[in-house]
């Protein structure tokens, strides 16, 4: 009963403030309860007057700030035992950190990232980690390489870095890409750190990079066909390329321009070029690059 009249009580001053129109005090009332709550194991309540954070936090046009984020930080730590209520809380917060960051404030997502790799759930820690800013790139980094020494067959490697370039690749974030595969070859073939590499899909994404800064369509297309075999290895391969496509290129799938693999590559380490001209070239030497 204590519990339950202590809630009513929150709730009631709460509603006094925002009648006041006193949201500031509102605020701190629904932070300082819902911790205490917390703090003493008494999730059910803890957890509605986190959901009053939540919505509050969007009603009231709640501008971001570091102090806001540590709380919310804290108390999404605090319900993280709780299923039902770790599911009911983060889509509000990232719900209101969207209105002011197109992803939802990275410092969240990292949160949200180490927390599911203290629980070895890679997946949800992937998801987190593809919106963090280029600092949490390293993060991102090291758990990766954990993934590839320890959790995958060691030919599975190249997949599991490849996956994040393109990964980073479908959110328009080339600078995260870019230092992801550079940091992760690094670390993970210090005897091989530069092209070509010892298998074909990593020679795919150093070359699609490459096309990217080169701003060609043609010259992804054509990797994406020259290396049709090693990316059939993975389906979503395939299919997150053609997302890049549209995202860097405004382009839907299509039958692509015919080219060797010889003129790309050639187009890809040399100068820069005419893009049509590029994709189109061919040289004679053969490229060891399968």
């Amino acid at each position: 009963y204590g519990k339950q009249w202590y809630q009513r009580r929150v709730r009631g001053v709460y509603n006094r403030k925002i009648g006041e129109g006193n949201t500031t005090e509102a605020l701190r009332l629904l932070i300082s309860g819902c911790k205490l709550f917390l703090a003493h194991e008494q999730m059910d309540s803890g957890t509605e007057l986190a959901l009053m954070l939540g919505d509050h936090l969007t009603t009231h046009d709640t501008r971001p700030s570091d102090a806001i984020t540590k709380h919310l930080v804290e108390i999404m730590s605090a319900l993280w035992t709780s299923e039902s209520g770790k599911q009911r809380f983060l889509p509000k917060i990232f719900k209101w950190s969207k209105l002011h960051t197109e992803h939802g404030d990275p410092a969240l997502h990292m949160a949200c990232a180490q927390r599911s790799l203290q629980e070895s759930d890679y997946i949800s820690c992937s998801i987190h980690c593809q919106y963090l800013d280029l600092d949490g790139v390293d993060f991102y980094c090291h758990t990766l390489l954990d993934v590839a020494r320890t959790h995958v067959y060691k030919s599975e490697a190249d997949l599991v870095i490849t996956s994040a370039v393109l990964q980073f690749l479908a959110l328009h974030r080339t600078e995260h890409a870019r230092r992801i595969f550079k940091q992760f070859i690094s670390q993970h073939l210090p005897s091989s750190p530069s092209f070509p590499y010892p298998t074909p899909l990593l020679n795919f994404t150093e070359l699609l990079l490459r096309a990217i800064d080169r701003k060609s369509a043609a010259l992804v297309k054509i990797l994406r066909d020259h290396y049709k075999p090693t990316l059939e290895r993975d389906p979503t391969l395939t299919e997150s390329i053609d997302k890049v496509l549209r995202v860097y290129f405004n382009e839907c799938k299509q039958q692509s321009p015919l080219g060797g693999l010889g003129g790309l590559v050639q187009s890809l380490f040399g100068p820069p070029a005419d893009n049509g001209a590029a994709a189109s070239a061919t040289i004679q030497e053969d490229a060891d690059l399968d």
